[in-house]
């Protein structure tokens, strides 16, 4: 026989076969289970249900099991679809066999869709029927009461034949193999669903994760267990399942929520520790999940220009207390966190928002309660490690937590017990770890405190003198000794000023009694203060005069020098206003500004009529600075302006002008910002001469160096001395580019600095 013959004895079979099975009642009874006629809706609930063709299913289901336990029960009949065997078992395994392999080849692509929206109906039906009996909790909402009715009618005749539906597909053995997918895609929306109503957005409320394995307990567990059978709820442990499911759910709910977690701390502190509870239960593979969210959060939702860097602070301390919450380890707290460190650390205004924070009694929240606690450690022993910790016992020991503690939760890694980690976290510690050096908040606090002390025209520091110690608990003694000789300084201008003024009264008339108070400081202990210098006038200048000679009678051979554009002048003024009945009244009012203002305003007694270059000459300070201080005058309506060709002309305000409608300021803008006593910019630049002349004095040496080891030289031998070296590469670096345009060094192609060669004429 050659092959072209026996392909076509092959060919012919196969049709045979296939003409076969067309004729078969089980491939009959597929075609008639999709058709049309068979999809009807049945239910009226569900007849705006765009795809309600799963609803017929159960009957359609019953009718294919009908047909099975029918041929079964036809005994040793043999038919074209059975064979004559002798055991029954295998006549209706294999007419289950051949009935699913037809209905599955003639299945549309949407029946297994149609098997989950089923499920899903069955499932949501009971959990319908356990709400309206049990009505565990008002977050799941009932229905109105029309409508419930309506819907109560349709689950009750759902569920009225999910009996029938259970047992045919148990006949027809589909359940384990082609609706497993299905079913657990049902199973696993409804309970996502079910407990986001249940506990989305509760953050207070005790219990939730309790309410919701009750649900499992009471809803899943009985239906799952009616739908695959007791023996295979055993054999394959869907008790377990069903726990590790509801639990996951639980997170995946909570991890949609978990920057609302943060913002809302303490009040949400039941549900973080709930959530911990369930990640327990999930293992080590959702918290990784969690860190890769929660970070993402984070990044979001908080990084970003808009957010105040005070806001983001804030943030990052809840962040700190829910995550030291969840996981001990700190494992978890340093992966998310760690964006918003780096970010925090590029804000120019983050370590003077941290010190704001840290000594506002008022407003300061959590990080000046952390200012005050009690088991407060210094920031050099919150940073060492359990090895080089020698501390004597005390009775309030406290053993180190247990190793499963200690355990990442990322990693899984035994790692070493910090005594950060052992305080539950040091936020202080945290916060001035995103720098590396606690000297950078030293030196803002210096500032922040000159500028309190210089602004306190009563001489109190009693508040300032104990924040002062709470802080040299933290930061040292040490490193705030020039805080104390500063606060001393107030303490000794206020027995000065009582004395100098006890006798200036005694030696001067009713008439004209002392008006000066000092504030005297020690300029080295000081940051940089503002010394732009002007002139007086002279009966201002008169009485610091006489306060200067009594000083140095009483602290003799010393001198004072003034600052003379620092401090605060309290004056009365005469202006006119219109009243209600239009008339132009004169009034004399309280005016606090600068000795700068003073002095211009004074020289007007001498004169009624300035011109702009005459002032700025009279008062030795530029034009630009006149007209910018006379500008509070103007607004104050006690100095009018005018311009004469080129010039401004400044007179004291009449009678006659206030009634004009001519108000002319010419672009004066309002000068009432308030000044900083310490100079920055020369602060800045006092720092920068002395890092220059280690700079020279690196590259006189060595001869030429990189960026980064004139960084890593700077470190080591600037940090013993009086000016502390706290600056980046990237400020380096700009630091250094502007030597070179100060011809004082040079670059080579390679980044190597050197010194400039000049060559001699």
């Amino acid at each position: 026989m050659s092959y072209q013959q026996i392909y076509e004895r092959r060919l012919s079979q196969a049709m045979q076969r296939k003409a076969s099975a067309k004729s078969r009642a089980t491939t009959a009874l597929a075609r008639e289970f999709f058709s049309s006629d068979n999809t009807a809706n049945t239910l009226d609930r569900y007849n705006d249900d765009q795809n309600c063709d799963w609803i017929s299913l159960i009957r359609r289901l019953v009718k294919l099991s009908d047909y099975l336990q029918e041929r079964s029960s036809g005994g040793n009949n043999v038919t074209d679809e059975s064979l004559p065997v002798i055991v029954s078992n295998k006549i209706g395994e294999s007419r289950r066999v051949a009935l699913g392999a037809a209905v599955f080849n003639q299945a549309p692509s949407t029946f297994l869709d149609e098997i989950r929206s089923l499920f899903e109906a069955l499932l949501k039906a009971r959990q319908n029927k356990w709400k309206r009996e049990r009505a565990v909790d008002e977050s799941m909402d009932v229905d109105d009461e029309e409508e419930d009715d309506q819907n109560c009618e349709a689950d009750e005749l759902l569920l009225s034949e999910e009996g029938q539906l259970y047992q045919s597909l148990s006949t027809l053995g589909w359940l384990s193999n082609q609706f497993q997918t299905p079913f657990r895609e049902a199973l696993h929306s409804v309970m996502m669903e079910a407990i986001k109503s249940l506990i989305a957005g509760d953050f207070e409320t005790e219990g939730m994760l309790d309410q919701t394995l009750e649900w499992k307990s009471q809803v899943l567990v009985p239906w799952v267990y009616s739908v695959v059978g007791a023996e295979v709820y055993e054999c394959e442990q869907w008790a377990a399942q069903l726990e590790y499911a509801a639990s996951e759910c639980f997170v995946h709910v909570r991890m949609n929520e978990l920057f609302d977690l943060v913002t809302e701390y303490p009040e949400s502190l039941p549900a973080v520790r709930e959530l911990q509870l369930a990640l327990d239960r999930t293992g080590r593979i959702f918290y990784e999940k969690l860190a890769f969210e929660w970070r993402q959060a984070l990044v979001q939702r908080l990084i970003h220009p808009g957010a105040q860097t005070s806001q983001i602070i804030d943030v990052y301390i809840n962040t700190i207390k829910v995550l030291r919450e969840m996981d001990p380890s700190g494992e978890l707290l340093q992966v998310v966190t760690q964006p918003v460190r780096d970010y925090l650390r590029g804000r120019e205004d983050c370590v003077r928002c941290i010190i704001t924070s840290l000594t506002d009694e008022e407003g300061g929240g959590d990080l000046y309660e952390e200012l005050k606690r009690q088991d407060a450690k210094p920031l050099e022993e919150a940073q060492l490690d359990e090895e080089d910790e020698e501390e004597p016992p005390t009775f309030d020991w406290q053993p180190p937590p247990s190793i499963l503690q200690r355990r990442g939760v990322i990693t899984g890694q035994v790692g070493k017990v910090s005594s950060s980690s052992r305080r539950a976290g040091d936020i202080l510690s945290m916060l001035v770890g995103i720098y590396g050096s606690k000297e950078l908040f030293v030196n803002e606090y210096r500032i922040m405190l000159a500028d309190k002390l210089l602004s306190n025209l009563e001489y109190n520091t009693d508040a300032e003198v104990h924040k002062l110690e709470l802080l040299k608990l933290r930061f040292g003694e040490s490193s705030l000794r020039s805080c104390e000789v500063m606060v001393k300084d107030i303490d000794d201008s206020k027995r000065i000023h009582t004395n100098i003024r006890s006798t200036l009264e005694l030696n001067s008339s009713r008439d004209d009694p002392p008006v000066v108070d000092a504030a005297i400081v020690s300029h080295i202990f000081w940051p940089h203060l503002q010394r732009d210098s002007m002139r007086h006038h002279k009966k201002i200048r008169s009485k610091l005069d006489q306060f200067c000679k009594e000083y140095e009678k009483l602290k003799n051979p010393r001198r004072l020098v003034w600052m003379q554009q620092l401090g605060t002048v309290e004056m009365e003024v005469e202006a006119y206003e219109t009243d209600a009945d239009g008339n132009v009244v004169s009034y004399v009012k309280d005016v606090t500004c600068t000795p700068a203002h003073a002095t211009l305003l004074a020289n007007f007694e001498d004169k009624s009529q300035w011109a702009l270059e005459d002032l700025s000459d009279e008062v030795a300070m530029s034009e630009e600075m006149v007209r910018k201080r006379m500008g509070f005058w103007v607004n104050q309506r006690v100095v009018q302006v005018n311009r004469s060709g080129e010039d401004l002309i400044y007179s004291l305000v009449s009678a006659s002008y206030v009634n004009s409608n001519d108000h002319s300021f010419i672009d004066h803008n309002d000068d009432d910002e308030q000044e900083l006593a310490v100079s920055l910019g020369a602060h800045e630049e006092e720092e920068m001469k002395v890092y220059e002349s280690y700079i020279v004095g690196m590259l006189s040496n060595l001869g030429q160096l990189p960026l980064q080891r004139i960084h890593t030289m700077l470190k080591t031998f600037v940090s013993g001395s009086e000016h502390n070296y706290d600056k980046t590469p990237n400020q380096l670096a700009v630091f250094l580019q502007q030597l070179c345009k100060e011809d004082k060094l040079e670059v080579a192609p390679d980044g190597m600095y050197k010194l400039l060669k000049k060559s001699a004429n």
